[in-house]
This record gives structure tokens, C-alpha cells and sequence, in this order.
């Protein structure tokens, strides 16, 4: 039986690093068989796919995720960028955004380090499967990124892929490029212009977006996961009984007092997305309290360790992973055990608590 339903936060590396450790968890407890859709957001979207997409065994994906998070991809992507091809569409692409022009695909760069990376993750782990190739039978994928251009979110699925704004993608959608446009995180890698046959209500059009991170919308995952959602307004409605969230945030914001502008303007910025965060858990705790959900459980990276409900035997201490960067370099072995150890140690304390009935 399959009526768990899984959210894996955004968060970079430390993210993957963090939700491998939860997936080891779930395996051991007997629980991952029993998740019914699986949503991700960046970091959490690569591990998602690396096992979704993966070999069937788990210790095939586990140690695959190893091999792929302790070579980073930072040289990947400089090695593929000054390979001549690439180099030249790059450049070509750079020229032709200078250009005025009404049409955004002529405004927004084609290639660059993201098209880069999503060529990356094709060679490394994903050749050329599509969202419907899923390696484990009725389980479904949602990978979510951002359309900065409308401001929805894209929901690149294994059953369906969708942008509430333009309705089905009739296109297969290469999952390389799902996790990719999902993990662009404004800045560090630039968004991904795309164009895609939509389809609603029979009728077929074409839409360029301009994919970014999926945590600019919901850094959680769990939109996809609400009760009650309607096909009216959603492609993705996912009836489960259990969510499980694993959430890589830092936790609680330091004190600090920014005195120039851009300091105020970044501070800023974290104040918005801690509050949004905060409403996303909320939500959980609403749905478990009405009876939309029998129950939940949230492994939070950043929680404080002596708010856990029990003392946990060696809990890897918090303030030893909430700062790891987000950046996709390569990881020390010693980090990814850290953080990945941090992750099955909240699942194992915290899932026998919340939901007994689940072990």
C-alpha cells in the first residue's frame, strides 16, 4: 500500500546530503515502500531523481548518491563550458539577448552554466529518461521550479507535467532538465528559458518560461502534498494519508544588525523566507489537527536539539551542519556523513513518535 507522500526541501548540497541520510532512515524503517508521490525542490530534487530515477536497489542508489555528491559538480560544469561548442552557443546566445526584442525568447540566454549543468546530469546519472521513466513501480515524482516570468510554479511530473498558468506540457520532459531548472537558484545559476506546447481544455498553445529555482514558490515541496487540492486548478492532486517533510533549513536566524544596504536588503530576504517556511510547517500541523491527514513527520535540519522530543544517543549537534553551503562543490566525506547522519538520526527518533502506526 502505497499512501505516504514525501517532500524533500530545497537547500543545495546540504540538502541532498541531509535527505540521503532520511531516505536511509525510511529504508531501514520499512516506510520508503509505502510513499505514494514524492516532492522535491532543488537539492532535494537530485536526490529525488538519483532515486526515483536510479537503480531499483537501494544500495545501488545510495551508493551512486555518494559518488555524485563527493565529486560535486563545480568541475563538471567548467570542464562542459570550455568545450568549443558549448563556448560558442554561449557566446551566441549572450550576443542575441542584447538585441531588443519583444520576444523573450530572443531576450534570455539559451546556454550558460545551467544549460551546463542539466547536460552534466545527463552524462552523470540520467542520460536520456524522460519524467515517466520511473525506476519503482506507482510511485510518482513531482519536481517543482519557479516561472519567474508569471510567477507559477512549474511542476514537472512522472504522471504529468504542468504550469497552472498555461495548463499540461504535452512534451516528454527530460529529467536532467527537471532537476536542473529546479535547482537554478537566481544568481548562483541563471534560469532556463524553455519553450512548451501547452494544453487545456483541448486547446494547444506555445509558452516560453523562464525556469528558476522551485524554492522561490515552496521551498517545502508540500503545495503538491495539500488535502483538498482541486483538478480544477491543479494537474497535481496526490491523495495520501502520512506526509513525511524533511526540511534542510538553518533554523533559527542569528542575530545580527546589516548596516549598508545590501546587508539590509540579503537580512531582508531571509526574514521573507523564514516567515514562509514557518507557514509551510503551520500548514502540516492545520491538516494532521482537522483530520485532512492522519498524522505527519518532520525531520527539520535546523531544529534546535533540545527541542527534540527525546534525547537522541550521539545526535550529530546541529550547529555542526546548519551552516554547510549550498553550492553543489564537492563534499568531504566527513561533511556528507555529518549531515547525511543528522538526517537518519531524526527520522529514526522522530517517525516512532509522531506515527507509530507507520513502524
Amino acid at each position: 500500500m502505497r499512501d505516504i507522500g514525501l517532500a524533500l526541501s530545497g537547500g543545495g548540497s546540504r540538502a541532498a546530503a541531509f535527505h540521503l541520510g532520511c531516505l536511509r532512515a525510511l529504508q531501514d524503517l520499512g516506510v520508503l515502500p509505502r510513499v505514494r508521490v514524492i516532492s522535491a525542490i532543488s537539492g532535494g530534487s537530485l536526490v529525488a531523481a538519483l532515486w526515483a530515477y536510479g537503480p531499483s536497489d537501494f544500495g545501488e542508489f545510495d551508493a551512486t548518491a555518494v559518488r555524485f555528491l563527493r565529486r560535486g559538480l563545480h568541475s563538471s560544469i567548467a570542464i562542459h563550458l570550455l568545450r568549443p561548442y558549448p563556448a560558442i552557443c554561449d557566446l551566441g546566445s549572450m550576443l542575441q539577448s542584447c538585441v531588443p526584442s519583444r520576444q523573450m525568447q530572443s531576450r534570455v540566454r539559451r546556454s550558460g552554466r545551467t544549460a551546463a549543468l542539466t547536460d552534466v546530469l545527463a552524462e552523470r546519472a540520467f542520460q536520456s529518461k524522460t519524467m515517466s521513466h520511473v525506476s519503482h513501480e506507482d510511485l510518482a515524482v513531482v519536481l517543482t521550479a519557479t516561472d519567474l516570468t508569471t510567477g507559477s510554479a512549474v511542476r514537472f511530473g512522472s504522471e504529468r507535467s504542468s504550469c497552472s498558468r498555461f495548463g499540461t506540457i504535452t512534451e516528454p520532459v527530460s529529467v536532467a532538465l527537471a532537476v536542473a531548472a529546479s535547482a537554478a537558484y537566481p544568481l548562483l545559476l541563471p534560469a532556463i528559458n524553455r519553450t512548451f506546447t501547452f494544453e487545456r481544455r483541448g486547446v494547444r498553445e506555445t509558452h516560453a518560461v523562464l525556469l528558476a529555482d522551485g524554492g522561490v514558490y515552496d521551498n517545502l515541496g508540500l503545495t503538491v502534498l495539500e488535502p483538498g487540492r482541486s483538478r480544477g486548478f491543479t494537474e497535481h492532486v496526490y491523495d495520501v494519508s502520512y506526509i513525511v517533510s524533511c526540511d534542510a533549513g538553518r533554523g533559527e536566524l542569528r542575530q545580527r544588525s546589516p548596516r549598508f544596504v545590501l546587508g539590509r536588503a540579503g537580512r531582508a530576504f531571509d526574514i521573507v523566507h523564514a516567515r514562509a517556511q514557518n507557514g509551510g510547517r503551520a500548514r502540516l500541523h492545520e491538516w494532521a489537527e482537522s483530520g485532512a491527514i492522519s498524522g505527519f513527520v518532520m525531520a527539520y535540519l535546523g531544529m534546535r536539539d533540545d527541542r527534540l522530543p527525546k534525547p537522541v544517543d550521539g545526535l550529530v549537534r546541529r550547529e555542526s551542519v546548519a551552516a554547510y553551503p549550498t553550492n553543489f562543490a564537492a563534499m568531504s566525506q566527513e561533511n556528507l556523513k555529518l549531515l547525511s547522519r543528522r538526517g537518519e538520526q531524526l527520522v529514526r527518533a522522530l517517525l516512532p513518535i509522531y506515527c507509530p502506526e507507520l513502524v
